[in-house]
């Protein structure tokens, strides 16, 4: 199975990317191929709600963006991985969710693999986020993809770069969770 891993900080060695890079490990030793994506350093326009895709058209936008869609809309899976910045997934992290649109959109598109998230934040507990989090997995993941959701992991109270490496349960769990792809 192909796995994209979509890490949506825009810190390329901060928790959530070590976090990321534990379930990917869990994922490999159980057979996947990984394909990692740096959203911060990627060309991903917003969409723009044009419609297009609701008549069996790609997305306008030829860009970064659409690499991941079409592999999403081949069959690819995806784990999603995102600090939370004021209550919510980033900027980056968001923009490729609101292009899974031009796959649920399509008449001619639909999503077939799985689907994990990570959330970390620096709160130290994990009881604020949980709607928000509920809320995400909703949409788009349970209510407008084919995709199997495995689960959603939020690691709390990892504000330092190099804190993840001391919440060694979470990171078990990370590793775990790659093992259900």
């Amino acid at each position: 199975m192909k796995i994209l891993a979509l890490q949506g900080s825009p810190r390329k060695k901060g928790n959530t990317n070590r976090v990321l890079d534990e379930m990917i490990k869990g994922a490999e030793d159980n057979g996947h191929e990984i394909k990692k994506y740096f959203l911060n350093s990627l060309d991903i326009s917003p969409c723009n709600g044009c419609e297009r895709c609701a008549k069996g058209k790609d997305c306008q936008f030829e860009d970064d963006g659409a690499e991941i869609i079409n592999q999403l809309a081949d069959g690819a899976s995806v784990i999603l991985a995102s600090p939370i910045y004021f209550g919510q997934m980033t900027a980056q992290a968001k923009t490729i969710v609101d292009r899974f649109y031009s796959i649920f959109n399509n008449p001619d598109k639909k999503f077939d693999g799985k689907a994990a998230m990570i959330f970390t934040h620096a709160f130290p507990d994990k009881d604020i986020y949980q709607p928000y989090i509920k809320l995400t997995e909703a949409q788009p993941f349970l209510n407008n993809t084919e995709l199997e959701y495995i689960e959603t992991l939020e690691v709390a109270g990892v504000k330092e770069i190099g804190d993840a490496d001391n919440a060694e349960d979470d990171l078990k769990k990370a590793y775990d969770i790659g093992q259900k792809f």
